[in-house]
């Protein structure tokens, strides 16, 4: 048997930062575009295309070992890494087809069911009163299930304003609530991740 190691804390700010990274890339590249009509902003996104695939690496390290080596007390590892790793898959699918200036919208199109599947995972999580704080665990999920429902119409508003069409005030109303969503799930992960530290701290492995 090998050492119980509970990265919980760790993977909570591994999740936060993606989505604050998603929202500095994404809103960078937007304003841009917005500046430039020209200008094509998957190619000034594609600069964060490394710190972004090296996160999802990180992610994906950790989630394989959770779901392989079961850390969290019983039935919270499939709550927690099934999730955690669709979530590592879908960040890592964005950054590659950042590096190989591919359509984001297939990409984009796995996180809008990953989303619901997240949040299908969130609800019966609450339901079966899985954690001592059942509004911030059940708001985490759905807070990046909806994230990632709109992260397949934020990718095709990118994917057609590489093409040259301008989507107006539709695309601004979809990206808003995307990054919306991109800080709220960001502040949850990082609220949770902030609260378990101590406790980890103080009784380790």
């Amino acid at each position: 048997m090998g050492i119980f190691v509970d990265d919980l804390p760790l993977e909570l700010f591994t999740m936060a930062l993606v989505m604050v990274l998603s929202l500095y890339i994404t809103a960078n590249g937007f304003l841009k575009y917005k500046k430039n009509r020209n200008s094509n902003p998957e190619q000034t996104m594609r600069e964060g295309g490394l710190p972004l695939g090296i996160m999802a690496i990180v992610i994906l390290v950790l989630a394989i070992y959770g779901e392989f080596r079961w850390p969290l007390p019983g039935s919270y590892n499939i709550l927690f890494y099934d999730p955690y790793i669709l979530f590592g898959t879908i960040v890592l699918m964005m950054a590659i087809s950042l590096w190989l200036k591919q359509k984001l919208q297939y990409a984009g199109f796995l996180a809008l069911f990953s989303g619901l599947i997240t949040i299908f995972y969130g609800s019966n999580g609450y339901i079966d009163k899985m954690t001592s704080e059942p509004l911030a665990m059940f708001g985490l999920y759905i807070a990046f299930g909806l994230t990632g429902v709109f992260t397949y119409p934020a990718t095709l508003m990118f994917d057609g304003a590489e093409n040259g069409k301008s989507t107006g005030n539709v695309w601004v109303i979809i990206l808003v609530i995307f990054w919306l969503g991109l800080v709220v799930s960001s502040v949850l992960a990082a609220m949770i991740g902030l609260e378990a530290v101590p406790a980890h701290l103080l009784h380790p492995p």
